[in-house]
């Protein structure tokens, strides 16, 4: 320990005496290990922390795995008759709450809002102890007949009501339906876990889903459960008597077999969430990761140029005697100390990295963001790793060298050092290439969205909200698209459902008839015939909806191409019959190629599109035009108005295709790009840095060179050619990086309107000669003060 002290005090004076490296150093390190610990906390927050910030440890989310005769379910959800069931006889379980998620039209705006449907312990169980408005929902509010209240949070109060004192009482409209409002939560209400914050009793459920009762069907799997551990009440006890009320439960459904498993609520933890988990997270860490050690580069090149100003110090410390060993440690304490003294400014990035994550998304809903130990164990953990890998190579430098050589007074290893400082430029030069190969990836798939050869050519669709009141007098979806199709340029017009797809974003759990193959919940898009020539959708097997489908006894499909392959990977969907738990039959006639994540609310590839009646429900007017879009969105808003008083309160709302799909791509790419930037910063940094040291320590020699004759173009050609080989070598060693992390993008992003392509040949030469060249002339300023360097000068140097 003695000895140990001595070492960081010696470090202390090191620091001391050179104020302006130390700095440099300290800071370096400090960037990169705040962003990676401020990426871990969103993380953390967002995926592996239970989503309570009242009692953590007894917050439970309740899954089922049902298994038996019955096809496996995806999602592990119960039904209103099981989840009343768990409620009223589980006695190792406090408060049980239900929940599920429906996308409602809020007010007169286009858009739809996430609403979580609750039971009245939704609140209880989520920590809240007062509200900071009004009350929460009543036993009688929550139970038949259903009473159309609604709770809302205070981020939608402050922005949607402007924090209006007198706002219970007042009515929110969901679905063109009135709710009275009894309440506003407190700011940052653990219970926000979708939307902004819009809370409905789950007896409601009818309204937000065409009126399809999932609430008194007890076959309907479609409720969240999650709730309290009661005081002394271990997880695997809870778990126990779960399972046993299921077994119990499973002698009305004799086909049903069922197991419970009890989580502590986290994310991570969802079926569908973990599997994509599996990619995205080793892919944020390790973009992250990347530029860590782009830092730790940098500062392992500033000390092996401190190195080099030490060796006689070295070599007299070993020459009396001292151990390599010994000095080894004295050496890594010195880097340890520059990490541990960036740890308070790494601490502040992370503790601010929530704050920026929720300015760039305000509507985000709430996740427990604040750093915890474990953030603060990832903290420290980053800080020695950093602090290890930046100090060992000049470690080891420094004392591998030959002591008569340096004790005589000649520079020892600089061919080895140099050696060393291009390895880790080709290094860093790779490292880079991997983050702004990413970043090409990305800003080639919104270039794709928005270029005339795109699949879906989204620059000459026109979406318009239809959202018609609910008047005799409306016009029909028939009136208004032949009004809209008479417009100047317009190819056709076509009707989704929008966001959510049918049953308000729960879609409809299927199966194949006469197969033991998986149910999935799938979300069925009201369409019209013309809506896959509008949007250039290529069916592949089978055919497309027609007019005559609506009049079908059995209720007609075309699936995506993504659904067709999980259950037909063979072929063979089109005349295929599914079957739903209800008494609905539906007939699959076409697959269509891919997906689009505007019409259909989210990337979820399992979709399916079905004929819109004659008075479809409100949803999204697609134009396909030809020409100027700015003169077309005065004559859509025209045209709605001169279909009568009806459509005149008609709230329209225009964007071009492409701009609603890019806006979803914006915020990933402006991330990727940033860390992008970042690294190749660092990288130009470290070999400008590199190339202006070897250019000092090679005075002499260019003066003995220009002394003989050498040209100044011949000394420029000299710095830059030193330069090249490690250049070329990162680059080439960048491409056999980036291409697993390539083909890992591509897997996440398969099912979005463009997806990412990891064989398109160009943003990889494109990043690598944008690269390159940037390399190179970072090293035209030493070359060219190397070049007008006085030969009388760089001989009286030394």
């Amino acid at each position: 320990m003695d000895a140990f002290l001595r070492d960081v005090r010696f470090a202390f004076r090191l620091v001391l005496k050179t104020p302006a490296l130390s700095l440099a150093t300290i800071a370096t390190l400090a960037f990169g290990i705040g962003l990676n610990a401020g990426v871990f906390t969103i993380m953390n927050g967002m995926l592996f922390r239970p989503r309570v910030t009242v009692d953590p440890a007894t917050f439970v989310r309740l899954q089922p795995v049902y298994s038996g005769k019955v096809p496996k379910h995806e999602s592990p959800q119960f039904s209103t008759t099981d989840y009343q069931a768990l409620q009223a006889r589980a006695t190792t379980l406090g408060p049980l709450a239900a929940w599920a998620v429906v996308h409602a039209r809020l007010g007169t705006e286009a858009a739809d809002a996430l609403t979580l449907l609750v039971s009245c312990e939704f609140f209880e169980a989520y920590g809240l102890d007062r509200v900071q408005r009004g009350r929460t929902f009543t036993a009688e509010e929550c139970a038949k007949p259903a009473v159309p209240v609604a709770m809302i949070s205070d981020e939608l109060w402050r922005r949607r009501f402007g924090a209006d004192p007198d706002v219970v009482g007042k009515p929110l409209l969901l679905n063109r339906q009135p709710f009275v409002i009894v309440g506003v939560t407190p700011p940052a209400f653990a219970g926000r876990i979708r939307g902004e914050g819009i809370w409905v009793p789950y007896t409601n459920q009818p309204a937000f889903m065409r009126g399809v009762p999932f609430y008194d069907d007890p076959s309907r799997a479609w409720l969240w459960v999650e709730g309290r551990l009661k005081p002394g009440v271990s997880r695997q006890a809870a778990q126990a008597e779960a399972n046993v009320l299921m077994r119990q439960q499973d002698t009305l459904a004799p086909e049903r077999s069922t197991a419970v498993a009890l989580t502590n609520g986290a994310f991570i933890y969802e079926p569908p969430l973990a599997t994509f988990a599996v990619l995205i997270v080793p892919l944020v860490l390790g973009s992250v990761g990347l530029v860590l050690l782009l830092a730790c580069g940098n500062v392992t090149l500033l000390l092996l140029s401190r190195a080099v100003a030490r060796q006689r110090e070295i070599a007299v410390r070993l020459a009396i005697g001292c151990g390599r060993g010994r000095l080894l440690r004295m050496l890594l304490t010195e880097s340890l100390l520059f990490a541990a003294l960036g740890v308070p400014l790494s601490a502040w990035v992370a503790w601010q990295a929530p704050n920026v994550m929720r300015a760039m998304f305000p509507e985000m809903p709430f996740y427990p963001m604040d750093p915890d130990l474990a953030v603060f164990g990832y903290l420290l953990a980053m800080s020695v790793t950093a602090g290890l890998a930046a100090g060992m190579t000049p470690a080891l430098e420094s004392l591998r060298q030959r002591l008569a050589a340096t004790l005589g007074g000649h520079e020892a290893g600089f061919g080895r050092r140099s050696r060393s400082r291009n390895v880790l430029i080709a290094a860093q030069i790779g490292m880079s290439l991997v983050l702004l190969v990413g970043t090409a990836l990305l800003l080639r798939v919104e270039y794709a969205l928005g270029a005339p050869d795109a699949t879906v050519d989204g620059a000459h669709v026109l979406i318009a909200n239809y959202d018609p009141p609910r008047a005799a007098a409306r016009p029909s979806f028939q009136q208004v698209a032949a009004r809209l199709s008479a417009l100047p340029g317009v190819r056709s017009v076509a009707y989704a459902r929008g966001a959510g797809g049918e049953f308000g974003g729960q879609g409809v759990p299927l199966s194949v008839r006469g197969s033991q193959s998986t149910v999935r919940r799938v979300a069925v898009n009201l369409v019209s015939p013309s809506y896959f020539e509008t949007l250039n959708r290529r069916i592949v097997e089978g055919r497309a909806l027609q007019a005559d489908d609506g009049s079908a006894t059995v209720r007609r499909l075309v699936v995506s191409e993504a659904l067709a392959h999980a259950w037909w990977p063979d072929g063979g969907a089109p005349g295929a019959i599914l079957e739903s738990a209800g008494p609905d039959v539906f007939e699959v006639v076409g697959v269509m190629h891919g997906d689009l994540g505007f019409a259909g609310g989210s990337f979820d590839p399992m979709q399916a599109y079905e004929l819109a009646g004659d008075d479809p429900p409100g949803g999204l007017l697609l134009l396909r035009f030809d020409g100027d879009p700015k003169p077309l969105q005065a004559g859509v808003r025209d045209a709605l108005r001169d279909l009568g008083p009806a459509s005149a309160s008609l709230p329209v709302t225009l964007a071009a295709a492409n701009a609603v799909m890019a806006e979803r791509f914006q915020p990933l790419v402006a991330m990727v790009g940033m860390l992008g930037v970042t690294a190749i910063g660092l990288a130009l940094v470290g070999l400008y840095g590199v190339v202006s040291f070897a250019v000092a320590r090679r005075t002499r020699e260019i003066g003995v060179r220009m002394a003989l004759g050498a040209t100044r173009a011949d000394i420029a050609r000299l710095i830059l050619s030193s330069g090249v080989r490690p250049i070329a070598a990162g680059i080439a060693g960048g491409f056999l990086l980036v291409v697993p992390g390539a083909v890992a993008l591509s897997r996440v992003f398969e099912q979005t309107p463009v997806p990412v392509r990891a064989g398109d040949p160009l943003p990889y030469l494109c990043v690598a000669a944008v690269l390159g060249t940037a390399a190179l002339l970072t090293m035209l300023v030493p070359a060219r003060r190397a070049a007008l360097m006085a030969p009388a000068q760089s001989l009286r140097s030394e």
